[in-house]
């Protein structure tokens, strides 16, 4: 028997990438899947891919994580289609990159839509289906949360809020058996980095293959992790191992953040 055989999760922005990643562990250990993203045609095919690869059940639904009315749906879905939520992974799109005198007004709303109200509108779903039964609930941030970089000010500020939401959900449900954490995860190869790398390249000068390098190589184990890397991270702690781990924000960078607290 998988360790997560009978359980029910939901991971957010799962149509590729990091969230891809989590949804592909956590369907290898048993769990049944739900995942959903704004990308409709890929979040079919990662569906299929997955419950292809791991023999579980993996339900699909499109909804848009900036836009309210199209989560209004989701948690009934998952409800009809695989039961009571046991794990929730709040996974994030990836924020706009600009100078902070940049950034329109506009740009916040979508993004705090994005990042807090879709967490806190979940997280309520979520927890109301944990009442009596315990859970886990992971919410995906980055390395912003742990250390400023010019034209992050989007995900350093927001990312790093639902760092301490996490804590307070924490404290305030510790005690009925709900486990709620996050993780600041580094460098991962995925969509993002590489148009990070993109943009180095033609500031620079260099080709994209170099431009990629010199980001690689200011991670001291000089490796870029992989998205099912990040996945081993949530698994653990939605497993009976991590029960005792509440409230805490892991890193998961290979070494990158120097700060030792």
């Amino acid at each position: 028997m998988k360790k997560f055989e009978g359980k029910v999760a939901l991971v957010a922005a799962a149509s590729s990438g990091i969230g891809k990643g989590i949804a592909k562990v956590l369907s290898g250990n048993g769990c049944s899947v739900a995942i959903f993203s704004r990308n409709a045609d890929r979040l079919k095919d990662t569906a299929d891919e997955i419950e292809k690869e791991t023999g579980n059940r993996v339900a699909h639904y499109h909804a848009d994580l900036r836009q309210r009315e199209s989560l209004s749906g989701l948690v009934d879905f998952v409800h009809r289609s695989l039961g009571k939520i046991d794990f929730l992974v709040m996974n994030y799109g990836d924020p706009k990159l600009a100078p902070f005198t940049e950034l329109t007004d506009e740009d916040w709303d979508e993004n705090i839509d994005m990042f807090l109200r879709s967490t806190i509108f979940l997280t309520k779903a979520s927890l109301r289906d944990m009442e009596g039964r315990g859970g886990r609930i992971v919410f995906v941030t980055s390395m912003t949360t742990k250390m400023g970089f010019e034209n992050f000010a989007i995900s350093g500020s927001l990312r790093s809020a639902i760092v301490n939401l996490a804590k307070v959900i924490s404290l305030e449900h510790a005690a009925r058996g709900v486990t709620v954490n996050s993780i600041s995860q580094g460098y991962v190869l995925t969509d993002r980095v590489r148009s990070i790398a993109r943009t180095q390249s033609e500031r620079k000068g260099i080709t994209f293959e170099d431009a990629l390098n010199d980001i690689r190589n200011t991670i001291p184990m000089k490796r870029f992790a992989s998205a099912e890397e990040i996945g081993n991270l949530v698994s653990f702690l939605c497993s009976d191992e991590a029960s005792y781990i509440t409230g805490v924000n892991l890193q998961i960078d290979g070494g990158f953040v120097r700060f030792p607290f």
